[in-house]
């Protein structure tokens, strides 16, 4: 291959001697020195300004060392890219603009090692050698242009060493000559920014672990140094933390990175925080930034929420310093809020990272002002732990506000936050003072105004609100007061009493002292004391920290030893309230106090009741009644005891007392006397009339219950004359009305079931075979005592044996007589009231009332009593209801009466009636309407009111009876129609729906009629006139009426009717065919007339398709027709009608 230009050849051969160092890196000859200058290739004027640069960039290599050893490692990166580039590289970088131009032309490899390996003074001698190697091969343009981009990086690398990032706009002037000095693409050059700026970030992550905020500063000058955009910086840090991931877990396993202690963690925490910022720094939108945050998150095997995470706790650290800074130069004017914000938006801080950081640096500056230990974060387990101050000495110095409030306004925390902060600190403190201040009040050694002085003293040192005194106090006395209480039930669970009861005097005299500390502080709730200190449900309660059992015990000491240490062995006003205030002490409720008063003293109440009882009873007077309640109120007084108690006591003795009453008494009815006594003991134990109904209930409802049996005799019906007495004997015996009447109910029970079971029995003799009713009793019946087997028979279908109805009426007698049933109130309605005209001033009005609704309810039923099944029961009560129709003269109505209270006593619902009823109703009603519409045709008034009367009987609602009627008429209707369509006529079907149509029957809905039979209905009625000719186009009303008259819809009918016009042209037009193949030309005159017909109803259009030879032979023997007695315009606009119908033209 040829030297484009000889020129340049020569300049390749020339260069080769006057270089200091061959430009393809080979040494001269070691016979001949080199020349002093550079190479030709370069001006004189080039070479001045290379030395001088030289000397500048020794200046800067000097300065570069000093900041290689205060960098983050990058440039650490950077010297080790360089030193490790390959030789041709290093060589490349001596004499770049050589190489440069030599890529302009086809040189053969051999010759450009030529001139380095056969060294000699002569250019002939290197093209001799050039020649000789140029034979093996050669190397063009893009080879060339390959070694320049290798050597490119390394020299890249270098101008960062040499000249540094402090001057981002310098270096990258210096940057972009590599690039064009090197000949680099723009997209290649891009791609080898990246790549410098990937290294530089990994040597600042291998070579300090710990960040520090001056290395941000470095990555964002670096960026400006290389001229890179925030594209290219993501997919630089996407890179770093890819090919630091994939080389540290090579050797690093993946649970050490989970370590936050381990190097490799460190590192990988190092490389997000740079990362975060880096990108926020960039401006990217936030879509921008998560994306390329989730590929450096993802390269490193984390989700982008454990990587935001894992920033935070790296930068929080700087933070925590920057505040610690700025609490060590409070005063001296060099800090401010400005400053910490540009430091939190340095760091990425958020808001509430801030805010929580800001406060806990406001507490740590409290504790030290206050002189408190400050966590130092040090885990050390063997550190010295600093001995802990006296809180009773710990106090804020003086101008320690100043201080705290010139960093409550740096860090921008509110007058709340600030104030809670130092309210926590000093709180503690506070209450330490305020426990001694109180426990030397408790120990008399200070009084309650000392105490105050020297709290409001103490509040003040801690720089607390003088507002909060109450509560800072007030959170002290639960302490203070249960050292006593503590005291005390040390004795009281070894039993020492005497020593308890003092203790608990004492515990008394110090609440009164305490509550005179707190009325200094503003607290003015002395009656709620116990509430708010002695809550036993609160554990920090001054009696929080015993058990239930605990406090019991000790005011059960308290009470009984207040009691024995009396000089009248009973409770003073003073000595109650004493009680009363241990009470509120310990927590006890009224409930519990109670119970412990009856426990203690109910025994002495027990003994003055049963005293009265006894005397009241052997010989009763009002004098003697009126000692014995002075002696029970003088107990009650004494102890305190409640009436409740008196009452429950009471409760007890009575009932003894009228148990003694019933004994005594001839007959078991007691005197009037004996009853005086009891109201008396009643009245003395202040127990209601109400209260002594179960006592009386027991003792004296038997005889009761026996005056009642006796008053019903041998008919079970008390007489209206007995009915008085008996009230007489319940206001006797003191029984209540509800007790009375479940006594009246026991012994109609007794007297109704044997009634029940005897009808029960007749029963089933009558309707049960011989083997049914042997199966049912269990034993063989005789053969005389069966009904005959014969099927039913009697009025309607309808038969009955009626030998039951008397047994049956008895036994409605008895339940009417005897008054049993009850009118339960179920809701109210409105009526109309009319008020007469002399009310109203001469005219009448009339308004609605509001009245109650009654239900009659039956307390005892035969269902319940279990003396009868309910199948059985059911039967019964069909058969007493077809024992009505069969019952004529007087007692029908009677019986027809009785119907309802007959089920009711059996316990059938009002519902169950009814569809018993319907079903004996629904065979009357059918017969009844099916002879009468086969005699009659359909039903008149006479029937309506037979069947009304029919409704009484059956104890029917008219909803239901209408029901039925309807559904007996749609039964012998669909028999009717059934029979109708089996040999269907226009004659029948029409008088079948105009029957339907007479009745107010509807077809579909009443009759039960579906859609197809009503089509075929229809088509019954029609088909026959169409073909007959009777039905013309004129025909309309009929069609109309008929279609009406079936239920049909307007458009369904037409489609129908277009649809048999249809079908009947096609089947004449068929037979007309057959005819004409056969030669019976003769037989076509009717089937042709019938076309003709058809087509009158749709003009024509009949869909037939009919050949055209044909057609012409169907017209043409339709004009031979005799028209005689037909107009001829008729003749001839049928004419025209058979030819649109056959397609002629």
């Amino acid at each position: 291959m040829k030297f484009r230009s000889a020129a340049l050849f020569a300049v390749l051969t020339a260069s080769a001697h006057t270089s200091g160092v061959s430009a393809f890196g080979t040494l001269p000859s070691a016979g001949r020195p080199s020349t002093s200058m550079g190479s030709a290739f370069v001006p004189k004027a080039s070479i001045m300004h290379t030395t001088k640069s030289m000397s500048r960039s020794t200046q800067r290599r000097s300065t570069m060392s000093m900041f290689m050893a205060e960098s983050g490692g990058g440039f650490e990166e950077l010297k080790e890219l360089t030193e490790n580039a390959p030789a041709v590289s290093k060589q490349m970088r001596k004499s770049p603009t050589l190489w440069k131009l030599a890529g302009y032309a086809s040189i053969p490899v051999s010759a450009a090692l030529g001139f380095g390996i056969v060294p000699s003074r002569r250019i002939a001698a290197h093209a001799v050698g050039a020649v000789v190697a140029g034979v093996a091969g050669g190397i063009g343009k893009s080879k060339l242009d390959s070694l320049a981009e290798t050597a490119a990086k390394p020299a890249l690398a270098q101008v960062l060493l040499d000249h540094g990032i402090d001057s981002p706009k310098e270096t990258n002037h210096h940057v972009n000559e590599v690039k064009n000095v090197y000949g680099v693409l723009d997209e290649d050059f891009e791609a080898m920014c990246t790549d410098i700026y990937n290294a530089y970030l990994q040597g600042m992550v291998k070579h300090n672990l710990h960040p520090k905020t001056s290395e941000l500063k470095e990555l964002e000058q670096l960026k400006s140094c290389l001229g890179m955009d925030n594209l290219a910086v993501g997919e630089a840090h996407a890179a770093a933390a890819a090919e630091w991931y994939r080389s540290t877990c090579l050797f690093t396993p993946k649970e050490d990175l989970d370590d936050p202690d381990h190097p490799d963690r460190l590192s990988m925490d190092k490389l997000l925080f740079l990362t975060e910022r880096a990108l926020r720094q960039g401006g990217e939108t936030e879509e921008a930034f998560l994306y390329e945050m989730t590929r450096v998150a993802k390269a490193l095997d984390l989700t982008v929420n454990q990587a935001l995470d894992r920033v935070a706790d790296v930068a929080e650290p700087f933070y925590s310093r920057a505040l610690k800074s700025t609490r060590s130069k409070l005063g001296s004017g060099q800090v401010s809020s400005d400053m910490l914000s540009r430091a939190r938006k340095t760091l990425g801080i958020s808001d509430d990272t801030a805010t929580d950081m800001h406060m806990t640096a406001f507490n740590e500056e409290v504790r030290a002002l206050l002189g408190k230990a400050i966590d130092s974060g040090d885990d050390d387990d063997d550190a010295e732990e600093a001995p802990e101050a006296d809180p009773l000495t710990l106090k804020f110095a003086d101008g320690a506000m100043v201080k705290l409030n010139e960093l409550q306004e740096v860090l921008g925390l509110t007058d709340t936050d600030s104030a809670y902060e130092i309210t926590v600190e000093a709180t503690p403190l506070f209450q330490a003072t305020a426990l001694a201040a109180m426990q030397n009040v408790l120990a008399g050694t200070a009084t309650a105004d000392s105490a105050w002085e020297e709290l409001t003293t103490r509040r003040e040192e801690l720089l607390l609100k003088e507002e909060s005194s109450k509560d800072l106090v007030s959170s002290m006395v639960m302490q203070a007061l249960g050292k006593p209480l503590e005291e005390t039930n040390k004795f009281a669970k070894v039993n020492n009493e005497a020593a308890t009861y003092d203790h608990l005097l004492e515990a008394l005299e110090a609440k009164e002292a305490l509550i005179a500390v707190l009325a200094k502080s503003g607290w003015a709730e002395s009656d709620k004391f116990d509430e708010t200190f002695c809550n036993p449900r609160d554990k920090d309660s001054a009696c929080g920290f015993m058990t239930s059992d605990e406090r019991i015990k000790l005011y059960k000491i308290f009470m009984t030893r207040t009691v024995r240490k009396s000089e009248d062995g009973k409770l003073s006003e003073e000595a109650y309230g004493k009680v009363m205030e241990v009470k509120g002490l310990l927590g006890i409720t009224d409930t519990e106090a109670e119970f412990q008063a009856r426990g203690a003293f109910g025994p002495e109440l027990q003994k003055a009741l049963q005293t009265a009882t006894s005397e009241i009873l052997a010989d009763f007077t009002p004098e003697l009644v009126v000692n014995m309640k002075k002696n029970i109120d003088e107990v009650m007084s004494s102890y305190r005891l409640t009436e409740d108690f008196l009452k429950e006591s009471g409760a007890g003795l009575y009932t003894q007392a009228v148990a003694s009453v019933q004994q005594k008494t001839p007959g078991g009815i007691p005197t009037e006397a004996d009853m005086e006594a009891l109201d008396a003991l009643r009245e003395l134990f202040t127990m209601t009339k109400e209260d002594t109904y179960p006592a009386h209930s027991e003792y004296f409802g038997s005889v009761y219950k026996k005056s009642l049996k006796e008053a019903m005799g041998s008919t079970g019906v008390i007489r209206p004359d007995f009915r008085g007495a008996l009230d007489d004997l319940k206001e006797r015996l003191g029984v209540s009305e509800d007790i009375t009447m479940d006594l009246f109910l026991e012994a109609v029970k007794e007297k109704m079931v044997p009634k029940v079971e005897w009808i029960v029995s007749e029963f089933e003799r009558t309707q049960l075979t011989q083997k049914q009713l042997s199966e049912r009793r269990g034993k063989d019946m005789g053969e005389d005592l069966f009904q005959t087997g014969k099927g039913a028979d009697g009025v309607l279908g309808l038969g009955a044996d009626i030998n039951i109805m008397s047994d049956i009426m008895d036994l409605v007698d008895f339940y009417t007589e005897n008054d049993i049933t009850q009118q339960k109130e179920i809701g109210t309605k409105e009526v109309e009231k009319k008020i007469p005209a002399e009310e109203e001033g001469g005219e009448e009005q009339i308004v609605m009332e509001e009245v109650p609704v009654y239900e009659t309810t039956y307390p005892i039923t035969a269902l319940e009593a279990d003396c009868v099944e309910p199948e059985i029961a059911e039967m019964l009560y069909r058969q007493f209801i077809v024992g009505i129709f069969q019952t004529q003269g007087p007692n029908a109505s009677r019986y027809e009466g009785a119907k309802g209270t007959f089920g009711g006593i059996l316990g059938l619902t009002s519902e169950k009636m009814e569809e018993i009823g319907g079903t004996i109703g629904n065979t009357v009603y059918e017969n009844f309407v099916a002879n009468s519409m086969k005699t009659k045709g359909t039903l008149d008034q006479q029937d309506m009111m037979f069947l009304a009367n029919m409704q009484g009987k059956l104890g029917l609602s008219a909803e239901k009876s209408e029901e039925m009627l309807l559904a007996a008429q749609k039964k012998v209707l669909s028999e009717e129609i059934d029979s109708v369509m089996d040999n269907p006529s226009p004659e029948s079907v029409k008088a079948f729906r105009e029957k339907c149509n007479g009745m107010g029957m509807d077809l579909v809905n009443d009759v039960g009629i579906s859609k197809s039979r009503l089509i075929k209905m229809f088509e019954a009625e029609i088909i026959p006139g169409l073909k007959s000719g009777a039905l013309t186009v004129e025909s309309g009303d009929l069609l109309t009426e008929t279609q009406e008259s079936l239920g049909l819809e307007a458009d369904e009918a037409e489609k129908v009717f277009e649809s048999i016009i249809t079908r009947l042209a096609k089947q004449s037009y068929e037979l007309v065919q057959g005819e004409l193949m056969r030669g019976r030309e003769e037989n076509c005159v009717e089937p042709i007339t019938e076309i003709v017909q058809y087509a009158q109803f749709t003009s024509g259009e009949l869909d037939l398709i009919v050949p055209e030879e044909v057609a012409y032979q169907i017209y043409n023997i339709y004009e031979a027709f005799d028209f005689s007695g037909i107009e001829e315009d008729a003749v001839e606009a049928n004419k025209e009608l058979l030819k649109s119908t056959l397609g002629l033209p």
